[in-house]
């Protein structure tokens, strides 16, 4: 019988299936066969794809990777034996763990095996040195699977390595206050990335300062406005500034690390006038040019994203070894229309609740949390089809069997090894990237000079994006500005007005395109170039105005107080067919009114001369536009869009008033 050998013999040689199978074989092929007895000591071991075994191993060598595999095991979500066998299978001649060559054994095509390899040397390594009396707070290569941190959201533990060389940081001082920091705050990992980021870029700011910087008690507050205006002009690697927002961060990060070390006696010696004034040590937050507001995905791409709605879900995304791949696919589906259809943030769409439904006058309304401005149990109308693959989810969800810890939660965590009791919105993001990148070529609105459609930056697709998406469908729709501030909830009317901006390329382009279908106030066509339009008219309620006095005015002094539709200056484009067809409905309502009323002919008579000439107006632009190419109606129907949306921005819906002055006492 084969020594230690896990397989159940099944034959009365006292040998399993596979080695009997093996032993057959080569007695079958060899001229002095050997018995069982004779043949079996000498044979490796049968192991299953759950099973690895270090006797080959010498004996200093076993009791390396025995330790190591077990401090491995407490930093990786799953353990892979058969890497853990490729490993093994390239150290039978090795003396130590930490030999350098080992890794040069293990061939490119083995890189999971190497990334085990070096799991299992760090961990050796760490070992060592605590068996040396040596702790993590002298060392400057530190090492994050070492220390245990951790993500932040996900709380799943770490599984790519994680070594970091602190000497990036120039001054011992500070280099010792991020290792007291990392080691005894054990911060997560994206706080480490970025306050670690932020340390050397205050290093390399105080190095060009006198003494370098090594000495704490010399430095300033001189020294601080330093760092704080290097933190004003950082870059990114290819020489592009980082956003304000970011920088803002990243110096709230290190004068953070700055307090700790005070707070926990480890910067005492560091000069008291070395702080940050928060009055004078800010950084401006830059608001971003007219031209580069917009980030929605546009409608027509998420058409192309809907034709492709099964393949979410599919491939190593979460949640593969954890439920069927069935009930994955409907999961991350749910999860994207909801954020489609919806315009929640990423955060709260994975943090819904199981009763997240109800309905109010027979409409469905989703409940939801606004974590970003801690307001809770917010409802938001939502579509049937909307509610109906919510409650999809529900009955699939209500099948599985899930950590107790996320039953309250509608897109619960799949495993038990997370601290978060929901799915993190990471792993949301990640499913869409993975999605996106696989689909088939996606194209964007418009053509090239060659009339090809253009190709869309896939690096557009992501959560947050289709929260922008969700309001400017409704901006374009023409929704008004305070109904879509309550959609969006937020706190200030002037965020959601930016979803009505329109940059000026695409305004002048709009312009340029209605110019040449402007019409008088009989309907005659009245073309004129884009830079007359602009200059020569002003944006009344129903049109556009060529009267001299109300141009030079911007619309509010108009001589006979907007009757549009019996002024010879009324300069009407197809862009207010819209306002138009409002406006018309609204004259009728007064002219029932004022007949119910018992008004004078004359007011009955006038109201009905402007419903009859705004008719006319509206009959000869239509006329207009079906004479034209069904690509050039579109064309105008989109510089309309354009246009509306631009007006709706600058509130030109309601008519200007002319307050009365009050006479003068005198």
């Amino acid at each position: 019988m084969v020594t230690h050998c896990t397989g159940w013999a099944m034959n009365s040689s006292g040998l399993c299936n596979y080695h009997w199978r093996a032993w057959r074989a080569e007695c079958r092929s060899s001229a002095t066969p050997m018995s069982a007895a004779q043949w079996a000591p000498h044979q490796p071991l049968y192991l299953l794809a759950h099973q690895f075994h270090l006797a080959p191993l010498p004996q200093l060598l076993r009791w390396e990777v025995l330790y190591a595999v077990q401090q491995m095991d407490q930093w990786v979500r799953a353990l892979e034996p058969h890497w853990i066998r490729g490993v093994i299978s390239h150290l039978t001649t090795a003396d130590a763990l930490l030999d350098a060559a080992n890794a040069a054994r293990l061939t490119k095509p083995h890189q999971a095996a190497v990334r085990t390899l070096e799991n299992l040397q760090s961990a050796a390594r760490a070992g060592y040195s605590e068996f040396s009396g040596i702790t993590l707070i002298d060392q400057d290569i530190i090492d994050l699977r070492v220390l245990g941190l951790r993500h932040s959201v996900s709380g799943k533990r770490r599984q790519l390595p994680g070594r970091v060389d602190l000497r990036a940081v120039r001054q011992p001082w500070l280099r010792q206050a991020l290792r007291h920091w990392v080691t005894t705050a054990r911060p997560t990992t994206e706080d480490f990335k970025r306050t670690f980021h932020a340390t050397t870029i205050a290093s390399t700011a105080l190095a060009q300062r006198a003494d370098a910087g090594d000495v704490p008690a010399a430095l300033t507050f001189a020294d601080a406005t330093w760092v704080v205006d290097a933190f004003r002009a950082a870059r990114r690697q290819d020489g592009t500034p980082y956003s304000s927002s970011f920088r803002r961060s990243l110096l709230g990060m290190f004068f953070q690390l700055i307090a700790y070390g005070r707070r926990c006696g480890t910067l005492d010696d560091l000069a008291g006038t070395f702080t940050r004034v928060p009055v004078e040590h800010v950084i401006s937050v830059e608001e971003p040019n007219e031209d580069f507001i917009g980030k929605a995905i546009p409608e027509s791409v998420i058409r192309q994203l809907d034709a492709h709605l099964d393949t979410l879900g599919t491939g190593n995304t979460y949640g593969c070894r954890d439920i069927a791949p069935d009930a994955r696919q409907l999961l991350y589906r749910t999860m994207y229309i909801v954020l489609r259809d919806t315009g929640r943030r990423p955060l709260e769409i994975v943090s819904l609740t199981r009763d997240c439904l109800e309905n109010h006058n027979g409409q469905p309304t989703l409940i939801w949390d606004n974590h970003k401005r801690k307001r809770h149990r917010r409802r938001l109308p939502i579509t049937t089809s909307t509610a109906d693959a919510i409650r999809t989810w529900q009955a699939c969800r209500d099948q599985l069997h899930l950590p107790a810890k996320g039953d309250r939660f509608l897109f619960p965590s799949l495993t038990p090894l997370s601290d978060a009791p929901h799915i993190s919105s990471t792993y949301l993001s990640d499913a869409l990237r993975l999605w996106a990148d696989a689909l088939p070529q996606l194209h964007a609105e418009g053509t090239d000079s060659k009339g090809q459609r253009l190709i869309f930056d896939r690096s557009l697709i992501y959560p947050y994006a289709f929260r922008h998406s969700y309001a400017q469908r409704h901006a374009d729709a023409g929704t008004p500005v305070d109904v879509l501030r309550e959609l969006m909830d937020h706190k200030s009317i002037a965020m959601t007005q930016r979803y009505y901006t329109v940059s000026l390329k695409r305004k002048s382009e709009a312009v340029a395109k209605l110019s040449t279908h402007v019409l008088d106030q009989h309907g005659h066509p009245s073309p004129s170039s884009s830079t007359a339009y602009e200059m020569r008219t002003v944006a009344v309620p129903y049109g556009g105005c060529t009267e001299p006095s109300n141009v030079k005015a911007g619309g509010q002094a108009c001589p006979i107080r907007f009757q549009c539709a019996g002024c010879g200056f009324y300069r009407p484009d197809p862009s207010y067919l819209p306002a138009i067809e409002h406006h018309i409905n609204e004259l009728r309502a007064d002219r029932e009114t004022a007949l119910a009323m018992g008004a004078a002919e004359f007011v009955t008579t006038a109201l009905t001369a402007q419903i009859t000439a705004y008719q006319r107006v509206i009959g000869r632009m239509n006329t207009h536009l079906a004479s034209l190419p069904a690509s050039e109606r579109a064309q105008i129907e989109e510089a309309s869009t354009v246009l509306r949306k631009a007006r709706a921005s600058h509130n030109h819906a309601l008519l200007p008033l002319t307050p009365a002055r009050p006479k003068d006492p005198r």
